[in-house]
């Protein structure tokens, strides 16, 4: 029998991406999406709550012979499609150094998203404020009528009002020197990562994938460069990259990245 699985979503999201890429990469069909808006902090409904406590998406439901089962993470949302489709983007002989990379982009190299909110100067900051403040003002009138809908989820809701907040506070007061040094800092962490993949490709012959075939590590580095080239300019991203700017031209002209992205 057939699983049904729902594929909890949201078309803006980095990590969510990687869900959506390994189905139509995977060429799963039995799929159905639904979309979370972070923008309004869908995420932290307390029906969202109900189905993923961690309240991050990518999550996919799978319901098979009466049992319901959630993944709740990128990593096993996306090992899940790939067992489910043979293992197609598995590689056994690198699986270590894969399961090592993948690990790094998704804790210390995890900048994408902070990136995107914060800014690196001034002329960054009135170029994203007509984005990011209404995007946090949608979040916070999310957490505040969950609040009053489930308030046993109080100190969740107002950690993250408290938090948003203070991002606020530096998109209009002017005073925004200490987030721009975190700005700074997050790129520099950025940098190192894309020099690794740089360096990958390089050991790996120079080829077109990061372990010598397109696996799993395609599956969640498409999303994570496609975030940082929406943050910085392409020539910051690849200068002195020449293989991995090839190795983005390759993913790009999959029919699988303009499914996901488009």
């Amino acid at each position: 029998m057939v699983p049904q699985l729902t594929l909890y979503t949201f078309k803006l999201s980095l990590w969510a991406a990687a869900g959506r890429l390994a189905v139509h990469e995977l060429d799963v069909h039995h799929v159905k999406e639904v979309e979370i808006d972070l923008s309004k902090a869908e995420n932290f409904s307390p029906e969202y709550l109900a189905i993923n406590p961690d309240h991050t998406i990518p999550a996919l439901k799978i319901e098979e012979d009466g049992k319901t089962e959630v993944k709740t993470d990128t990593k096993s949302v996306v090992e899940y499609l790939d067992m489910l489709a043979g293992n197609r983007l598995s590689i056994p002989g690198e699986k270590e150094e894969i399961e090592a990379f993948i690990k790094e982009m998704h804790e210390t190299a995890d900048v994408g998203n902070p990136l995107f909110f914060t800014s690196g100067n001034s002329q960054e900051l009135e170029q994203k404020k007509n984005i990011i403040v209404p995007f946090l003002q949608g979040r916070i009138e999310g957490w505040q009528k969950y609040l009053e809908q489930a308030p046993e989820y109080a100190e969740l809701y107002n950690k993250n009002i408290k938090e948003s907040q203070g991002m606020l506070q530096a998109y209009t007061s002017g005073e925004a020197d200490s987030m721009f040094a975190v700005n700074k800092q997050l790129w520099e962490v950025g940098q190192k990562f894309l020099d690794k993949a740089e360096l990958l490709l390089k050991a790996h012959g120079g080829g077109s994938f990061l372990f010598g075939k397109y696996s799993v590590a395609e599956i969640h580095f498409t999303p994570y460069l496609h975030r940082l080239l929406l943050v910085r300019k392409p020539e910051q991203v690849f200068e002195h990259r020449p293989l991995l700017e090839a190795f983005y031209k390759h993913l790009q002209a999959r029919p699988s990245f303009e499914k996901t992205f488009q």
